[in-house]
């Protein structure tokens, strides 16, 4: 049996392609934007475009975002620290190889449910003033090797979507919430940590 996130992304997938295969081969621009292939650089600038959205709109809604390890989210602590100024929940879900910093209380972190689970690259945003989500798989590639700071070295690649249907967006957050966002998951914050106001 496949991880409940592997399912999830590949049951949306089959229905976008269903629903492309309707359209013609292709879906408007206004519905969803989709993809196969994305590269390391593209994924980080949809993730800050939503991220940003967020903190300038002052959102309150639910923010979900994964990391494949919590050492990772370090360098992006701030920017969610001014999102968890306005939200009144935000989960992170990664692998900790470090202990989470302590940020607000409406942040928390959990580790992943299941391996699967750090393949996928996942931002979004479920207010009812900005509801969209990226969701994306990596493509392992044989020749990929560990690299500076734990990152992949050479090209990272990704297949997914990202998407402001609300049907989708249901999808995932309600695998996150069912599967990955549990008490018995979650990773309590460095004590002596030094949250951002």
């Amino acid at each position: 049996m496949s991880a409940p996130i592997a399912e999830t992304f590949d049951n949306i997938v089959i229905h976008l392609d269903a629903r492309a295969e309707r359209n013609g081969g292709g879906l408007p621009v206004t519905e969803t934007d989709t993809f196969r292939t994305l590269n390391f650089s593209l994924m980080l600038s949809i993730s800050h475009y939503i991220e940003d959205r967020f903190i300038e709109k002052r959102l309150s809604g639910l923010f979900i975002a994964s990391f494949q390890k919590l050492s990772l989210f370090v360098p992006q602590q701030e920017r969610y620290a001014a999102l968890a100024r306005t939200s009144k929940d935000v989960w992170i879900i990664g692998e900790p190889d470090i202990p989470p910093p302590l940020l607000a209380n409406s942040v928390q972190f959990f580790r992943p449910a299941d391996s699967a689970c750090r393949d996928y690259w996942i931002v979004l945003s479920d207010d009812p003033r900005f509801r969209i989500a990226l969701f994306a798989r990596e493509r392992r590639s044989a020749a990929a090797a560990p690299g500076k700071n734990g990152h992949v070295s050479g090209k990272r690649s990704f297949e997914g979507f990202w998407t402001y249907r609300d049907e989708y967006i249901d999808a995932i957050r309600d695998s996150i919430q069912t599967y990955y966002a549990k008490q018995e998951l979650r990773v309590m914050p460095q004590a002596d940590a030094v949250g951002i106001p």
